[in-house]
């Protein structure tokens, strides 16, 4: 009979109490690497979600800037159309005020097809 005082008594009780400390320490390993791994994640995805809404931030800065660029060419090629519609206006009515060989040089039809060249709604006869 083993009598809790022998020596296999207390061999058996070292090596359950030394099994029980290694399964707790496993257990314990496995909680904390769980909860490490999960705080590596969701490090990861909150990095890739700043990356993201920077770049999305970056691209719709440059698309308002090239934007205004083009709003301001369009101002200054609409103001060089006028200018040069303007002094067309003006060389046809020098022109016309000018006889040469008492014939004039631009006619009605030539106006009318000009007014029809730039795309105005109000051309007529």
């Amino acid at each position: 009979m083993i009598f809790p005082t022998s020596i296999i008594w207390r061999i058996v009780a070292a090596i359950l109490i030394v099994l029980s400390i290694y399964a707790g320490f496993r257990l314990w390993l496995h909680a904390h690497d769980s909860a490490i791994l999960q705080g590596y994640v969701l490090l990861s995805e909150k990095t890739a979600a700043e990356a993201r809404a920077n770049e999305l931030e970056r691209q719709r800065n440059a698309a308002t800037q090239a934007l205004e660029e083009y709003r301001k060419r369009a101002v200054a090629d609409a103001l060089t159309q006028q200018k040069l519609e303007a002094q067309l206006e003006e060389a046809i009515r020098n022109d016309n005020a000018n006889p040469d060989d008492g014939d004039y040089r631009w006619t009605r039809d030539d106006e009318l097809w000009l007014c029809k060249q730039r795309g105005e709604a109000h051309c007529s006869r």
